[in-house]
């Protein structure tokens, strides 16, 4: 199989994997024989098989290029990745839309990261394809990093379908409180920046593990995101 072709296929496999089985009824289904636990380690074990698979065809495709190196974009893209390492981050390893879990609809407030957005961990996501894909101007690159750019943000649309029916009136304050794109409800007067409510701890973090990814980018991957 071509590698392009096969680059293809593992990204069609790692967005159904989200879309046609996580997203969708059938997600009941295989719940109902399997249960709740073992569904989530399969489907984890999925995911990753897929981005093994996604990686190792990306590797392997020819170069066939687009707009090629968009090197005058670097700038835009490395802004980009800070922003993608701080959603990532500090959205994992702090408060997220689990809270829905443990409140009362009356008791539901969006803090620290959730005032930006909602969705902080696949926003990251969807930041880092975005960078990367602005800057590989070739077919490989627009496949894999352009499904990653549609997972981290379109990939919440549906998530938010499933928590609005599943959390009701909870969901209801949460989101009136908040939005899904980065900055809009503070835009908009729904919601402030309160930057005291963002872990410190996590936010070195973040910066530092950008800073070396940022340092040792062209040993790894071999292109330097500086030049």
């Amino acid at each position: 199989m071509l590698p392009l072709n096969s680059l293809i296929l593992a990204c069609a496999l790692f967005l159904g994997l989200h879309w046609l089985v996580a997203g969708s009824p059938l997600r009941h289904v295989i719940v109902a024989i399997t249960g709740e636990k073992i569904f989530r380690i399969l489907f984890s074990l999925a995911v990753l098989a897929s981005l093994i698979w996604m990686g190792w065809a990306y590797a392997h495709a020819p170069y066939v290029e687009t707009w090629g190196k968009a090197v005058v974009l670097k700038p835009v893209a490395n802004v980009l990745m800070a922003f993608a390492f701080v959603f990532l981050i500090v959205g994992t390893f702090s408060k997220n839309i689990s809270i829905l879990n443990q409140n009362q609809p009356q008791d539901i407030s969006a803090r620290g990261l959730l005032r930006i957005t909602r969705n902080p961990g696949l926003i990251g996501f969807g930041l880092w394809g975005l960078a990367h894909f602005m800057v590989n101007g070739d077919w490989a690159g627009h496949l894999l990093f352009g499904t990653f750019l549609f997972q981290g943000f379109i990939g919440p649309l549906n998530m938010e379908r499933k928590y609005r029916k599943k959390f009701g009136a909870a969901w209801d304050t949460f989101a009136a409180q908040t939005s899904h794109v980065p900055f809009l409800a503070i835009l908009t007067g729904r919601n402030r920046l309160v930057l005291s409510e963002i872990s410190k701890p996590l936010l070195i973090a973040s910066l530092l593990a950008y800073a070396l990814v940022l340092y040792y980018h062209a040993a790894w991957f071999g292109v330097s995101p500086l030049s």
